[in-house]
């Protein structure tokens, strides 16, 4: 336990843990040169790749048929470069780079000193391997091919990254060897583009396109060969056009039908009328007649006039209804009924002759019924012509569904066909720009050929070896600082012990009893005894310590003479203590049980602690112990205290810190 109050007490820890220190510095310095000259060299080769995300060299092909996609705009929520970063550290990827290595691994370099290398790598491998298998054999470890744990291990040691806010990727390969670094760096820029090509699809959607159009070229010869084995069958260019030229035909012969029958229907009807009609007609017809007109009608018209002209003449002197007028209106009344009964012509002569009317109603019934037997043999052949018609549409409409599910197969076949070829033209366009690397990653900077290595700098770490060394030492010491139990001096130990310090006795190394550090800390114990006590009725104080070898003895030889100096009377031996007389009771140490015995009934007990050698916790066990058995510790003696900065080395520092 050490108290850092000054510079001073940050010195003396390199004093104390002196040989740690230079033990340190040596194996830091020892460390940092070997590594300078020992540490395998590495060496990089960088590729930088300038992404686009808003930009795509490569045709946006849908998967399925439809109209293209619009541009969608990036979501500035999340950095586009960090999906390429994962296609490029993928496993696809990382086997191919893989693989490469393991193709240019296995051929010998050139000079003794490099194969030789490659030879005991090529052992050491091999001894790899053995002991894999046998891990393998016992279930230990889990059987992988070789170019798959060592994709994995490229995984952790190709580093591709971009800066926040850039659209260049850089991909990095450091290794032993710059040409080896170099054709690492080509293998994994190719194995990227590859495998984005590949993931773009353009090579996979050209040959499934391809193969779709040979599929469907096949379909459309077989399903065109179907359709003329079946068109040739019912006699037709097409199933539309036969069903369309059948169904006019119908329509025109049910429209003949329709017609002849209403004529037959006519026909009878005319017949029926004239068969009633006929019975009618006279045999014989008067041909030459004279008609006049009759003389007793025309009389009687005369008269009906003059009636009519008197009404009028008393219709001067009278009104309607008067008798003069109601008796002349019942003479006109009576005259014209006379005039209607009278007939009007008077026939002079006539000619009797058969009846043309009759013989012509005759012929048109003959010729009616000669139409009606037409008609009904037309009928018959229009029924018989329909009955035909009739079957061959059945015929077809039996062979409508094959041949417009045919028609259907091939009109849809056809369509996609052409959508195909055009996606087929797309694709190619596609494959051609993945296979010339034109898409919206364009390599900027080529694999690298760096023949100066960045690792290790062995001129800067000979530089700062002897920096570094210091700073490790430096911390190896604050470390053990830390972890220091020991006690080196009184600083913080009355504030940690509870028990108050009475002396710190220094290292004696010469002169014992003239040494005046030795006398000063002997007088601080001397002063800190009741004095009083010991005038009035003695003092009886008891020396232990953690364990043996602290100096008790020691301590009690000094601090009796002291007391024998100053007039007192010092004894060893039985309790208790006489007016004017000191007991000095040397107990042995805490861990025996004869200590605790001993100083029971000491009216002053002391614990003397060794500097450098005795631990916080033993001391703070032992005074525990005392307070559990005796109820009290009245004081701590730390003995053999050194300052551990030699007097040489503190001189020369304390004038330069005192001219500061």
């Amino acid at each position: 336990m050490i108290e850092i109050r000054s510079l001073r007490d940050a010195l003396r820890l390199l004093f104390i843990f002196g040989r740690e220190f230079k033990l340190a510095l040596l194996a830091t310095l020892a460390v940092v040169i070997l590594g300078a000259f020992l540490l395998p060299n590495r060496y990089v080769s960088d590729a930088r790749l300038l992404v686009k995300p808003t930009e795509s060299a490569s045709v946006q092909l849908p998967v399925q048929p439809g109209p293209d996609a619009g541009f969608v705009q990036q979501s500035p929520q999340r950095d586009p470069l960090l999906d390429e970063e994962k296609m490029a550290t993928s496993a696809p990827v990382m086997l191919k780079v893989a693989q490469t290595y393991l193709a240019m691994s296995s051929v010998p370099p050139k000079g003794g000193w490099a194969l030789f290398k490659f030879r005991m790598g090529q052992a050491l491998s091999w001894c790899k391997e053995m002991l894999r298998n046998v891990l393998v054999g016992i279930g230990l470890m889990d059987e992988a091919p070789v170019a798959d744990r060592l994709a994995a291990r490229l995984a952790k040691k190709l580093q591709v990254s971009h800066d926040p806010g850039s659209n260049v990727m850089e991909m990095r390969v450091s290794w032993n060897d710059p040409h080896v670094a170099q054709g690492i760096s080509r293998a994994w820029v190719d194995a990227y583009f590859d495998e984005r090509a590949k993931a773009a699809g353009g090579e996979a959607l050209f040959n499934f396109y391809e193969e779709q159009n040979r599929e469907l070229n096949d379909s459309i010869i077989a399903l065109k060969r179907q359709l003329r084995e079946q068109l040739r069958v019912i006699d037709a260019t097409s199933v539309e056009q036969r069903i369309e030229d059948v169904t006019d035909q119908l329509q025109k012969l049910y429209r003949q039908r329709r017609e002849l029958q209403a004529e037959r229907e006519a026909l009878v009807g005319i017949l029926g009328s004239a068969g009633r009609q006929l019975p009618a007609v006279a045999g014989e017809v008067v041909t030459e007649r004279e008609i006049s007109l009759n003389p007793e009608r025309e009389d009687l018209k005369l008269k009906l006039n003059g009636l009519k002209q008197q009404r009028l003449d008393l219709l001067r002197n009278f009104k309607e209804g008067a008798p003069p007028v109601r008796a002349l209106d019942e003479s006109i009344a009576a005259l014209e009924a006379e005039i209607n009964g009278v007939d009007g012509n008077v026939v002079r002569s006539r000619n009797v002759a058969p009846n043309a009317l009759g013989a012509r109603l005759r012929q048109d019934m003959q010729d009616a019924r000669l139409n009606v037997a037409k008609i009904d043999a037309n009928v018959a052949e229009i029924d018989s012509q329909i009955k035909q018609l009739q079957g061959e549409r059945e015929e077809v409409m039996s062979a409508e569904p094959s041949l417009s599910r045919l028609s259907l197969e091939l009109s849809s076949a056809e369509k996609t066909f052409a959508q195909y070829s055009d996606y087929l033209l797309r694709a190619r366009v596609i494959r051609d720009l993945n296979r010339a690397r034109l898409s919206n990653v364009a390599l900027v900077g080529q694999s690298s050929f760096t023949p100066s290595r960045v690792f290790p700098k062995s001129m800067l770490m000979l530089l700062l070896s002897i920096p570094v060394a210091f700073a490790v030492a430096l911390v190896v010491v604050f470390l053990l600082y830390l972890m220091d139990q020991r006690i080196h001096d009184g600083g913080r130990l009355e504030k940690t012990l509870g028990v108050p310090l009475l002396a710190t006795v220094p290292e004696i190394l010469h002169d014992v009893d003239g040494s005046q550090p030795l006398r000063a800390a002997l007088y601080r114990i001397y002063c800190r005894l009741p004095l009083e006590q010991i005038t009035a009725q003695g003092l009886s104080v008891g020396l232990t310590s953690s364990r043996s070898g602290e100096g008790v003895s020691f301590i009690a030889s000094r601090l009796a003479i002291v007391l024998r100096q100053q007039g007192y009377s010092v004894r060893d031996g039985q309790l208790p203590a006489g007016p004017g007389e000191v007991v000095l009771v040397q107990a042995p140490p805490v861990s025996d049980e004869n200590a605790l015995i001993q100083l029971r009934g000491c009216d002053r007990i002391v614990l003397v602690v060794k500097t450098r050698s005795t631990t916080l916790p033993a001391v703070e066990n032992a005074i525990a112990l005392l307070r559990d058995a005796l109820g009290h510790v009245d004081g701590v003696v730390l003995n053999r205290r050194v300052f551990e900065i030699p007097p040489r080395y503190w001189k020369p520092i304390s004038r330069w810190l005192g001219a500061y």
